[in-house]
């Protein structure tokens, strides 16, 4: 996973310490965009197998196409790098011998004597969305679906003991390699908001780990 925060650190500070060029092509309606925006989302967690504490996502994207065949229509598609986080301070999460993600009561796992402690895990995703666009000036509306390519993730545990901080990290979680979402996005200028919904068809965890669906609310800033 190094390689993926290396691409994630280069791309962070592509957003924040230069102006990403864009090429055109066929007309001034066809352009291509490195790093064309980032996002920060909230996770709407349903779940029986534990109890959420925080959950939300951070996506930085890599490269977005814009078609645009008439004035106002076009498509608009994009790569992006996105993490999920899922946090619990009651239920501790644990990996099986198969790397599938399993929870259990957070004082059932770790010294009685902990404090502050919390149990998250996280994915790390490659998303390619498919939006049709509506632009009219500044306003901006898209709609469309999310393919997903997910690299795998890891479990992160953090307790104090004793005023001592202990911290394990298991690696190799494993989530489905492929699913899908659909993706709403509204913006004005250069601030937008987004929806995603993960259907139940297209689950991130694989079937014998945790029982999770989940959809997000978020907010999108254009570089």
């Amino acid at each position: 996973m190094k390689k993926v925060f290396t691409i994630l650190s280069v791309l962070v500070a592509l957003t924040a310490f230069s102006t990403p060029a864009s090429a055109q092509f066929g007309s001034d309606r066809e352009v291509l965009e490195p790093v064309a925006h980032i996002g920060y989302g909230y996770n709407i967690v349903s779940t029986n197998d534990f109890t959420p504490s925080k959950a939300g996502e951070f996506f930085v994207n890599i490269l977005t196409l814009n078609l645009f065949p008439v004035e106002n229509f076009g498509v608009q598609l994009g790569v992006d790098y996105k993490t999920i986080n899922f946090d619990s301070k009651e239920n501790a999460f644990y990996l099986d011998s198969d790397k599938k993600i399993h929870a259990e009561a957070y004082s059932a796992k770790y010294p009685v004597s902990y404090t502050k402690n919390f149990s998250r895990f996280r994915t790390n995703t490659f998303s390619v969305p498919v939006l049709l666009k509506f632009e009219a000036d500044k306003f901006k509306f898209g709609a469309g679906a999310e393919a997903n390519f997910n690299l795998g993730g890891r479990i992160k545990d953090k307790y104090f003991v004793d005023g001592q901080k202990v911290k394990n990290i298991d690696k190799g979680a494993k989530f489905n390699t492929f699913n899908y979402n659909f993706l709403a996005t509204l913006s004005y200028d250069d601030t937008g908001i987004y929806f995603r919904y993960y259907p139940k068809s297209s689950p991130l965890m694989p079937e014998g780990s945790l029982d999770l669906s989940f959809m997000t609310v978020g907010i999108v800033f254009s570089m």
